[in-house]
């Protein structure tokens, strides 16, 4: 699976996806459009690149395809924050950690402290 980050219409149906297991493009566009008017076209070719992208299956039933994720949500999120960190360490270096790590000093202490504890799991 290649992890690339999504564009707004992207997430979105990935979002549907997850959280529906496998729909068609039709259920897709109908999810969809209780926020926006979209072409039909427009949610196949969005859908089209997902399965390209290597984080969308689709399989045909009758005259339609039956699209499911390819990859759970967490599993999706845990790779595309692993590529975001590597590609910025490996482009701007140290820097790159120490504005990390002076974000995290930024954080309620709460949260900071669940975050360093996640380090020791």
């Amino acid at each position: 699976m290649k992890t690339t980050s999504l564009g707004e219409l992207e997430q979105q149906v990935m979002d549907i996806l997850w959280e529906h297991k496998q729909c068609s493009a039709r259920d897709v566009l109908t999810k969809l459009e209780k926020d926006r008017k979209l072409a039909y076209t427009t949610v196949m070719t969005i859908m089209g690149r997902l399965v390209d992208k290597g984080v969308l299956t689709r399989k045909s039933e009758g005259k339609n395809y039956l699209y499911q994720p390819k990859v759970a949500k967490e599993k999706f999120v845990a790779r595309a924050v692993h590529n975001i960190f590597a590609s910025t360490i490996s482009t701007l270096g140290q820097e790159a950690v120490t504005y990390f790590v002076k974000e995290i000093k930024r954080l309620n202490p709460r949260k900071r402290e669940e975050l360093v504890k996640m380090l020791d799991e």
